[in-house]
């Protein structure tokens, strides 16, 4: 019954662990890699198979074995921790670039509609200015020869100033904000990186605990190679 009980607290640890993790990984790869993601999903699919041998097939090994299971669990462990704390600092980038972007984009349709805003205030000025120059004219033409004076002065043209660009000392200027994609293709190569370590890592353990596996099923301390054949 201990066994069980001990067995069960081992797939439970395994899930939180190992498990969970790879998911969020498997799910992150998607949006990272997305014309690889499955042969990046199958990597780490390498690994949770590899973690699973060295957690379950260790306790039927010998104590050298056995520690070696724990130290090559232990490294790819480590290794999926900072897989998966930069698959989670890069999903804060990309939603921070997104939020950036919908900000800009925003501020952009402001930014327009100001200017709309402007040019519909000056097209009424310029029909206002028209309407009391032709009422002024037919008030003049009422008039006789010799009275007909305008009281309103001709509009001068505005001069076209060129707004200038003035920065204040206190002023700090933000860099621009990178888009999404342009987030995604910066952590590229890191994701890569410890894809591939992640990987590596679990075939090459894998690979050398296949040359040195010792078993010990009886739990006596001893290979079961090296002990005589039971009759």
């Amino acid at each position: 019954m201990s066994a069980v009980r001990y067995g069960w607290r081992k797939l439970i640890l395994f899930c939180f662990i190992v498990l969970l993790p790879a998911i969020v990984v498997g799910i992150s790869n998607f949006g990272v890699f997305p014309d690889s993601a499955w042969a990046a999903t199958l990597m780490l699919v390498v690994t949770v198979g590899v973690a699973a041998i060295f957690t379950w097939q260790s306790g039927n090994a010998t104590a050298k074995i056995t520690r070696y299971c724990i130290v090559a669990d232990l490294i790819i462990a480590v290794i999926l921790c900072f897989n998966l704390g930069a698959h989670w600092l890069l999903a804060r980038e990309v939603s921070s670039a997104r939020q950036g972007l919908e900000e800009r984009h925003a501020e952009e349709d402001r930014e327009e509609k100001r200017r709309a805003d402007e040019t519909d205030r000056q097209l009424a000025i310029k029909k206002a200015e028209l309407d009391l120059q032709r009422e002024e004219r037919r008030r003049l033409r009422m008039l006789p020869p010799e009275e007909r004076r305008s009281s309103i002065a001709a509009p001068k043209p505005l001069p076209h100033v060129q707004p200038l660009k003035l920065i204040d000392a206190g002023v700090v200027i933000r860099a621009p904000r990178l888009t999404p994609e342009q987030v995604r293709e910066s952590w590229w190569w890191r994701l890569t990186a410890l894809a591939f370590a992640e990987c590596f890592a679990s075939v090459l353990a894998g690979a050398i605990l296949a040359g040195i596996w010792e078993w010990d099923r009886d739990h006596d301390g001893v290979a079961d190679h090296l002990q005589p054949p039971k009759v």
